[in-house]
């Protein structure tokens, strides 16, 4: 089966503040995901790349460096700023020569100040908004959570692709 393509994804806006405890919980959750898929993985096979592409652990790297941008960006909406900064398209590092279990705890440590962040909104911050700078459309806080979770699924189904290829 084709997947879709990340860059050419729609995703919805105006989602209700109702949904923020489950799109949270998913995001918690994604750690737990993490580890069970790299268990028991050397860390050569987890820093191999795959097409050319970014390994497990960059792909692990990615969503720890993308849970600062998520934090900037809620921020930003909380601060009613007109437009969202764009996101980091590199990693800061060679993350290759980390263990992967100073990744995962990385991603951890970066996950959990922005759930917290996250948990910490009042009812009014619901109806702030800013303008995401890739996909040009308005998102509220929920939006950006929904975002973030659909980001999670597609870096876990190209960890399990690499996986699954390289075991193969």
């Amino acid at each position: 089966m084709q997947k879709s393509d990340w860059l050419k994804r729609t995703f919805p806006t105006g989602l209700a503040a109702g949904l923020l405890p489950f799109l949270l919980e998913r995001q918690e959750g994604t750690a737990v995901r993490m580890d069970a898929k790299v268990k028991g993985i050397s860390d050569e096979l987890l820093s191999r790349k795959l097409d050319n592409k970014w390994s497990v652990k960059e792909n692990i790297a990615h969503l720890a460096e993308m849970d600062e941008v998520a934090l900037r960006r809620l921020e930003q909406i909380l601060s009613s700023a007109p437009t969202l900064a764009p996101a980091v398209p590199g990693l800061q590092r060679d993350y290759n020569v980390v263990p992967v279990d100073e990744i995962i705890a990385l991603f951890r440590r970066n996950r959990a100040i922005k759930l917290q962040r996250f948990r910490s909104l009042r009812d009014e911050d619901f109806l702030k908004t800013s303008v995401h700078p890739r996909l040009n459309i308005t998102l509220n806080p929920v939006d950006l959570a929904f975002f973030e979770s659909e980001h999670d699924d597609h870096h876990l189904v190209r960890v399990s692709e690499i996986i699954n290829t390289l075991n193969s």
